[in-house]
């Protein structure tokens, strides 16, 4: 056998346990008919997913905002990712969510066999291989790198890089099918800058198994792409500077013991922990021992692209207040236990070879999990399947051409409005491209009432010389009218014996409520426990 595999062999490395064909077919064949499966499943638990959040950046345009392809959006470069939805949003619009979604279930599944396959080449046999892919399939704890329809940029990096981890083998000098590969790696930049943690991987692994030129010959050109991107287009939109503290350590140590909890889901991550650790220090030592570096090229350069990801990662959010607590996020343990299983795989494989008894009984923590993260497909944060019913009211509202075409009526808390205003809704609704709402619901539509016309502003000078509110005083707004207040109250909007849900403002946020349109009826009231004072309408 050849020191340099095929892709889709599945033989295992020159210096795994050599099977035969048969033996290697029936393990593909077992997790081709998992996957097959697991596609309508994990549709099935994402159902109800709507758009949220960074989806909005990839849909609307408008006069004030309209980015290009390859605007940076976070700093993460994902031209491919506004391709696919700018087209699927022309054929589809808002009418429903699945294809914008069924682009991430299948990357999540083309990365399971990517995992399965690495494993393979890393010297795995094909059952044990079988058995850690089909754990990442039903790894419900990265949900949102499977479900979520904006993470096919990470999803796609993944495919990308792993990917390129196959396809950049061969002998020492640069092939045809290297070129191929660098096609593949300026694909895999425009996906997300996890990518370019892979890269890096990708450099240790290919210095190890074909020598500095052909590493030098990926990297240097991958690289200097991303920074000539990042330092034209991605720069200004970055979020907060990379800060490197004692508290960056300690957030790349949380997100690794992440990786591991979640996949075991049963306290028994420290287990996989120790085989993580068996396959890496046995594929060292054996490269020390026998001089051939090409074993341990893709553990190393695997553990490497997760220490670079997690790095960046800490670098960017372990001192922003929003995100400190985010090492355990979804789409960050999808990523490592995308880059960490293969390396399981492989110590799982080494105790294997003592004796199948104890690599059976390896496989425990991995199946424990299994059950536990199918429970977390089940269980889909609130914040990714809200919102449907209450973007269509506004949509179709009979108030959304009397409000400025720029405002922006949807609101997340300290992020501010998304950049969907008025104007585009309205647009995209007579183009046919979103639907009005199923059935007739007062509470709704007063509701879309409420947060298309009522904004909050600094208004012409503060509430603190009005009168006090001490319970709900209804009113009737006309458009250009502002409230006056200072403290905290809350508003409905009211009409034939209906109220929609209440809106909160505190005077810290502006002192003036003011009506974008009108007539409309509302109730102010104070907020409890809390001195509040407000002034009769005046004309803005």
């Amino acid at each position: 056998m050849t020191a340099v595999g095929t892709v889709t062999g599945e033989t295992p490395a020159r210096y795994g346990a050599r099977e035969s064909p048969r033996a290697g077919r029936w393990p593909a064949v077992v997790f081709g008919v998992v996957v097959v499966a697991a596609l309508p499943v994990w549709l099935w638990f994402g159902r109800d997913h709507w758009f949220f959040l960074d989806e909005w950046w990839g849909l609307a345009r408008s006069k004030a905002w309209d980015p290009g392809y390859l605007d940076g959006h976070n700093g993460q470069w994902s031209t491919l990712t506004r391709l696919q939805y700018r087209l699927t949003f022309e054929l589809w619009g808002l009418r429903t969510y699945l294809p914008y979604q069924v682009p991430v279930v299948l990357a999540h599944l083309v990365v399971a066999a990517l995992v399965r396959q690495v494993s393979i080449r890393c010297g795995v046999r094909g059952w044990i291989a079988t058995a850690v892919a089909v754990a990442f399939v039903f790894f419900g704890s990265g949900h949102e790198n499977v479900l979520f329809g904006w993470s096919s940029s990470m999803t796609g990096s993944l495919v990308c890089g792993l990917g390129l981890f196959l396809l950049a083998d061969g002998p020492p000098a640069v092939t045809r099918r290297d070129w191929l590969g660098l096609l593949l790696g300026v694909v895999g930049l425009m996906t997300s800058s996890v990518f370019m943690g892979l890269v890096v991987g990708l450099g240790v692994a290919t210095v190890l198994r074909r020598g500095l030129r052909v590493a030098a010959f990926y990297t240097i050109p991958l690289t200097a792409t991303y920074v000539a991107w990042y330092l034209r287009y991605g720069s200004d939109s970055a979020g907060a500077p990379l800060q490197l503290t004692r508290r960056t350590l300690w957030f790349v140590g949380r997100m690794f013991w992440a990786v591991f909890d979640a996949l075991a889901q049963g306290g028994v991550g420290a287990a996989l922990v120790v085989l993580a650790g068996v396959g890496l220090a046995t594929a060292l030592y054996r490269t020390v021992r026998t001089g051939d570096r090409t074993e341990a090229a893709l553990p190393a350069g695997l553990c490497v692209a997760w220490l670079a990801f997690s790095g960046m990662t800490a670098l960017a959010r372990a001192e922003w207040p929003f995100t400190q607590s985010a090492y355990g996020a979804s789409r960050y343990v999808h990523v490592g236990a995308a880059l960490l299983l293969p390396v399981v795989a492989l110590g799982i494989e080494r105790l294997a070879r003592r004796h199948a008894v104890v690599g059976a009984i390896a496989l425990v923590p991995l199946a424990v999990g299994v059950p536990g993260n199918v429970d977390r497909m089940v269980d889909t944060p609130v914040e990714f399947t809200g919102g449907r019913d209450a973007v269509l009211a506004i949509a179709h509202s009979p108030y959304v051409d009397d409000v400025p075409p720029d405002t922006m009526p949807l609101q997340v808390g300290a992020l501010g409005g998304l950049p969907v205003t008025a104007g585009w809704l309205e647009r995209e609704a007579a183009a046919g491209r979103i639907p009005e709402p199923e059935g007739s619901d007062p509470v709704r539509d007063l509701t879309a009432t409420s947060k298309l016309v009522l904004v909050q502003d600094a208004g012409a000078d503060d509430g603190a010389g009005c009168p006090p509110l001490s319970e709900g005083v209804p009113l009737a707004l006309r458009r250009g009218d502002q409230l006056r207040f200072d403290g905290a109250v809350t508003v409905t909007v009211t009409g034939d014996g209906q109220v929609s849900f209440p809106r909160s403002f505190d005077s810290r946020g502006g002192s003036a409520i003011r009506a974008l349109a009108g007539p409309v009826d509302v109730v102010v009231r104070p907020a409890p426990g809390l001195p509040v004072r407000l002034c009769t309408p005046s004309a803005g």
